[in-house]
């Protein structure tokens, strides 16, 4: 029971964290010896394998992490049992876990042997797991763990949002390899276990590469979605007051993007700065300029803007064009927006335009937790302005969102093709990094 309530909770916190999901949990048998067998590219892989399973997985772990307060506690409750890695003392473990398959139970092993080194299998794969196979009859069941990787390698001290997924493929029966020699048997198990974890895991593994590469590479010089914005409100701006004041953080701004291309070292958190700076540009400086352009501020900026936080939070998660389109979208709901507050100066507006617009994309384009963020959002820009008095004055407002959609739906489409497909060619993917 103590158990159940441990994973239920892990699992939970893990579907926020990483957008954990398992396909296959159902391939494993619910009773009797099996041996489940997968990569190896986090520190996260014991618990990310047995969230979905209700049978405890039993796992060697090294005897020195069961000691540690904590982690040793946890790992224990989900079922890991300790091993000696000081020469020599391989065949205790090896032993060990042959005696619980005897006991129809279910023993976890990482054929690597140790964490990957890159995030793909490593060339060599150790015998024991399909050892184990041949000669207590237990299936073996390759899984696959995807994104682990990027959310904690070896090199890195605490993990990151990434978006990762467990598969489980069909178990692999020992039996019909019996009829070969030992060594023969041995790596032909290994040669169909790596061909099934494979399959599924080197889609993901070629677009990490291509991510990090990426991430290295120039910046993209000024877009239109990041610059037409800013100089269209600092022309706009500018006619109205005359007042180079009121238009220097459009030119800053401006100057960031030259400076970002031409000065500032690239990284990762530097491009994602840089794909988010125009959505968050431009809503900050409309807070701003709307008096000034003789419109109505919005009610609530504060809850308005927690709102479109957590509309933007999946997107962290998010790979390809994605997050750029509804970046960009968002940008266009902005602008329109204030078009419609010209129409229709109601300080509700806002509430309804903006939550519609991402209500619209997450749904069209089922980003990360669309399931849930589509139904709170549609109801937040359809309800609460209502709730606040708005009337018929709100349809240009409800007409801008639904316009910013069409426009990265229909004009600059985002993400198409791109979803976590195992069988996607990964080769085409700009990754939202680049136009």
């Amino acid at each position: 029971m103590f158990r159940q309530a441990v994973r239920t909770l892990i699992e939970a916190l893990f579907r926020v964290l990483f957008s954990y999901e398992c396909v296959g949990s159902e391939r494993i048998p619910a009773s009797g010896a099996a041996i489940v067998a997968a990569n190896h590219p986090s520190y996260l892989d014991p618990i990310l394998l047995s969230l979905p399973v209700t049978r405890p997985i039993r796992f060697m772990a090294w005897d020195r992490i069961l000691r540690l307060p904590l982690l040793g506690a946890l790992a224990r409750l989900f079922g890991a049992f300790p091993v000696d890695l000081a020469p020599g003392q391989g065949r205790s473990a090896y032993d060990a876990a042959k005696r619980l398959l005897e006991a129809g139970e279910l023993v976890g092993i990482f054929p690597e042997g140790k964490r990957s080194r890159g995030g793909c299998l490593e060339p060599e794969l150790r015998a024991g797991a399909a050892r184990l196979a041949l000669e207590t009859g237990a299936p073996l069941v390759p899984a696959t763990i995807r994104g682990a990787f990027r959310a904690w390698p070896h090199f890195r001290r605490l993990p990151g949002f990434v978006k990762i997924q467990v598969r489980y493929h069909e178990p692999i029966e020992p039996a019909p390899y019996r009829v070969q020699g030992e060594d023969e048997a041995i790596a032909s198990l290994l040669a169909e276990l790596r061909r099934r974890v494979e399959r599924t895991l080197m889609p993901g593994v070629k677009a990490d590469r291509r991510i990090e590469e990426l991430y290295r590479g120039a910046a993209p010089w000024p877009r239109f979605f990041e610059a037409g914005p800013a100089l269209g409100l600092a022309l706009l701006v500018f006619w109205k007051t005359h007042a180079f004041a009121s238009v220097w953080p459009c030119y800053a701004y401006i100057g960031y993007l030259l400076a970002d291309l031409l000065l500032i070292p690239q990284r990762r958190l530097t491009k994602r700065l840089r794909n988010a700076s125009a959505a968050v540009f431009t809503l900050a400086y409309l807070g701003w300029a709307l008096p000034v352009l003789g419109l109505p501020r919005p009610l609530g900026q504060a809850a308005l803007v927690a709102v479109l936080a957590g509309a933007a939070f999946p997107y962290l998660y998010e790979r390809g064009r994605t997050a750029l389109g509804f970046l960009r979208g968002l940008v266009a709901a902005a602008l329109l927006g204030t078009g419609a507050l010209a129409l229709a100066g109601t300080p509700l507006g806002p509430h309804l335009a903006l939550p519609l617009y991402a209500a619209a994309f997450a749904w069209e384009e089922r980003t990360v937790f669309w399931r849930y963020s589509v139904p709170v959002l549609a109801a937040y820009a359809l309800l609460v302005p209502l709730w606040l008095g708005g009337r018929i004055e709100l349809l240009p407002h409800a007409i801008a969102g639904l316009g910013a959609w069409m426009l990265v739906r229909f004009l600059t489409p985002a993400g198409q093709g791109e979803r976590d497909d195992p069988g996607a060619d990964s080769g085409s993917r700009s990754l939202g990094l680049r136009d």
